[in-house]
């Protein structure tokens, strides 16, 4: 099963500033494209952690919870690297609920827009899953 995902995160909620890191917890739209007017179909929650020293990555781990659409009711659970000065990024979706429920795949995240000093992005999620 394959399909695109747009993320449209906005991190300016609730950070967490350290000497060393910067911890981010977020609660933000999904929608069915790239347009921040785009019909939303769930919402991103979960944190994002910058542990890198040259600040160019994020370790982010996230449910995607689908609110509308096919997939209403299910979840995708995601977690990986986030290299953002990097074109495409792979990341992994490491389980599901609902329709998802007993999956494993991978997202192929690119960015279509970054704002880093207003911490705002927008990215698109191109997911692969397979049920066991």
């Amino acid at each position: 099963m394959l399909w695109n995902v747009y993320l449209l995160l906005l991190f300016q909620r609730s950070c967490i500033w350290h000497r060393d890191a910067t911890m981010v917890a977020v609660d933000d739209p999904v929608t069915e494209g790239p347009d921040p007017k785009s019909k939303e179909i769930g919402r991103a929650q979960g944190m994002y952690i910058n542990l890198q020293l040259d600040d160019k990555g994020l370790h982010l781990m996230f449910s995607v919870i689908f609110t509308d659409g096919e997939f209403k009711g299910s979840t995708l659970e995601i977690q990986g690297a986030d290299l953002f000065a990097m074109k495409e990024r792979e990341i992994s979706i490491v389980s599901g609920t609902g329709f998802f429920r007993f999956v494993k795949g991978y997202g192929i995240m690119t960015t279509h827009f970054i704002d880093i000093p207003n911490l705002r992005a927008i990215l698109k999620l191109h997911v692969t899953v397979k049920h066991y």
